[in-house]
């Protein structure tokens, strides 16, 4: 899957590395972009697969991190993870879509820190 994954990335125009996962995802593989989005900081964006969930990536970034959409370890909270299929993204969508799901999140928390307002929907956050 990791080098599927790679390639497809690479192909919409990234730049990406084989980077190590952190322990707690070890087993799993890791990608970063370096991602340029228009209106946002260039930033670095890791995408983890642990081998506890290979179906959910954990999705890191180096550029501001102040949000109400983001887990304890950092990582972006891009949908809810109970919502169906339809709503967030699963392997078969791809890694043009992930990344795509990886810039609307960013740009919604670039819109939250300028005007206080989360754009979109929102799932009850919780312990």
């Amino acid at each position: 899957m990791r080098i599927a994954f790679q390639h497809l990335l690479a192909a919409c125009g990234q730049t990406v590395r084989v980077i190590r996962p952190p322990r707690r995802h070890r087993g799993g593989f890791a990608l970063a972009v370096r991602l340029r989005v228009p209106d946002l900081p260039e930033q670095n964006v890791s995408i983890v697969f642990g081998l506890s969930l290979p179906e959910v990536p954990r999705v890191y970034t180096d550029g501001p991190s102040e949000s109400p959409h983001r887990y304890p370890d950092g990582s972006l909270c891009m949908w809810y993870p109970y919502d169906p299929a339809e709503q967030r993204w699963t392997r078969s969508d791809g890694p043009v879509v992930l990344l795509g799901h990886i810039v609307a999140h960013l740009l919604r928390e670039e819109w939250w820190r300028r005007t206080g307002e989360w754009p979109g929907e929102e799932a009850p956050h919780g312990a």
